[in-house]
């Protein structure tokens, strides 16, 4: 979670050691006011999050309250030529640059047209028009996956032609500049791409054969996407299918996870693109809260990786997961009560979230330790006898286990919980229709941030969740220090 605003997190202004002199003035703050109309149509928003692109589960959100008559404001560095960033279920294309000061009126009766005052406002009403109107763009490719590749090959070429051609129309009517030509027709190749190595990663994962295809062309073509500097926020979506187009043969070989430099080494041989792998993986450790890959490689991270977007963006996100561990009540708080305050007296129930809160009051004063998992994880399963190992090294006087099962048929649920002797004494296994309907249920695992599984919630004696992911996995030796630390 990267939740930097006013509220939840510090704004650190951070400065990396890139010295690529063209990247200079991309940190220059980018300015968005605006104004809702008609709110009493949607009375229940009373905030607007604003979204600033980056890999799965790494983006940077803003939220900012809406004021009495109607306005909000929001101000970020891009660290990009031109990117676009969204308001959230309002506005999904807005482009900027560098110190542009943009006005953004949003119409609660008329959410499909957001309109665009300030900088570049032509150039934002054209991408508006482009991307909204669902005439000249569609992201998403309509192919069915089981196809074979020369059914795949004819749909995929005949659907991607036909986009072209919509944006030869749109670019033929508006006569947009250079930049938003380059843009619209970056996002069409990326979207191509995407479903392409998309198909050939299933085909993979299925050991089919995709001898049909040739890799390094494939990589040759895809290379030139990660050049120039206007970067569509699909760019990111590339980057980890492209990894774990890359990352897949590596393991089907080694039969055990890759390695940082397991993947390096097949890298592409593209200057940016290897820029955008890096990162990728270096953000995908963040995402669960282990800075030990970024701290132990932040040279070698800054020798390779110069793009300001990737570069600051992963050092901003590091910097936060090291204060959250520091000081975690902050995002605690918001993660069981869906507020920013780091006060103790701040806390507000939520209903949806009584379940978690009946844990904490059961074992107030205990460490608590929950494991969600679902029953086709092999990972999770993997997981339980270390588990049961972790159990025996406390009393269950001072630390707690609840084993939670998110997923999975329940007869399914209480074999393994018997096979894998898991209900004992300090275990408290869960499944999740007794604790919780599902709407209810689902509404936990968003509040809770959790995107896979297993997934791990390690909470203090004060009932603050102190870490969380799966860099707190039972295997992982770390994991019995953090709780020695909290007794």
């Amino acid at each position: 979670m990267k939740q930097l605003l006013l509220l939840l997190l510090p704004f650190l202004c951070l400065c990396c050691n890139s010295s690529d002199k063209e990247y200079e003035d991309y940190s220059k703050e980018v300015l968005i006011t605006g104004k809702i109309l008609n709110r009493d149509f949607y009375p229940q928003e009373k905030d607007l999050t604003l979204i600033v692109p980056f890999f799965r589960d790494q983006e940077t959100k803003y939220v900012v309250p809406i004021a009495e008559d109607g306005s909000f404001s929001f101000h970020f560095s891009p660290y990009a030529k031109l990117r676009n960033v969204q308001i959230n279920k309002f506005a999904d294309h807005i482009l900027v640059s560098p110190g542009d000061s943009l006005h953004v009126e949003i119409d609660f009766k008329n959410i499909l047209n957001p309109k665009i005052f300030g900088d570049a406002e032509k150039r934002n009403q054209e991408t508006n028009t482009f991307v909204q109107s669902g005439r000249y763009y569609i992201e998403h490719y309509s192919i069915r996956g089981d196809l074979e590749p020369e059914a795949f090959d004819a749909e995929l070429q005949q659907e991607y032609q036909l986009r072209q051609e919509r944006r030869q129309e749109f670019l033929e009517k508006y006569k947009p500049d250079e930049e938003i030509q380059q843009y619209t027709n970056k996002l069409l190749e990326i979207d191509y791409y995407c479903t392409l190595i998309s198909y050939l990663n299933n085909r993979s994962w299925q050991n089919k054969d995709i001898s049909r295809y040739n890799k390094q062309e494939i990589f040759v073509k895809v290379d030139s996407l990660f050049e120039g500097e206007i970067i569509p926020s699909n760019i990111f979506k590339l980057t980890e299918i492209v990894n774990s187009f890359i990352s897949y043969p590596i393991y089907k070989m080694k039969k055990e996870k890759t390695t940082l430099d397991d993947i390096i080494a097949a890298y592409p041989t593209g200057k940016n693109i290897r820029q955008y792998l890096y990162a990728a993986s270096i953000s995908q450790s963040l995402i669960s809260n282990d800075t030990t890959l970024f701290s132990s490689r932040q040279k070698q991270l800054d020798s390779i990786v110069h793009i300001p977007v990737l570069n600051r963006e992963l050092h901003l996100a590091y910097q936060n997961k090291k204060d959250f561990l520091k000081n975690p009540r902050t995002v605690s708080n918001y993660m069981l009560y869906g507020n920013y305050s780091d006060m103790p007296n701040s806390k507000i129930d939520t209903d949806f979230m009584k379940p978690i809160y009946e844990i904490l009051d059961k074992y107030k004063g205990k460490v608590i330790y929950l494991d969600f998992w679902t029953t086709s994880c092999p990972p999770c399963l993997k997981e339980m006898e270390p588990l049961k190992k972790l159990r025996k090294e406390y009393s269950p006087g001072d630390v707690v286990i609840v084993s939670i099962c998110a997923g999975g048929p329940k007869k399914t649920w209480e074999d393994l919980v018997k096979r894998l002797d898991l209900q004992q004494p300090g275990i408290d296994c869960l499944y999740q229709t007794d604790i919780s309907d599902e709407n209810s249920f689902y509404k936990i695992l968003n509040r809770l941030e959790l995107k896979g599984y297993p997934h791990y919630l390690l909470l203090n004696r004060e009932g603050i969740i102190v870490d969380y992911g799966t860099v707190v996995r039972p295997s992982d030796p770390r994991t019995k220090q953090k709780i020695n630390s909290l007794l």
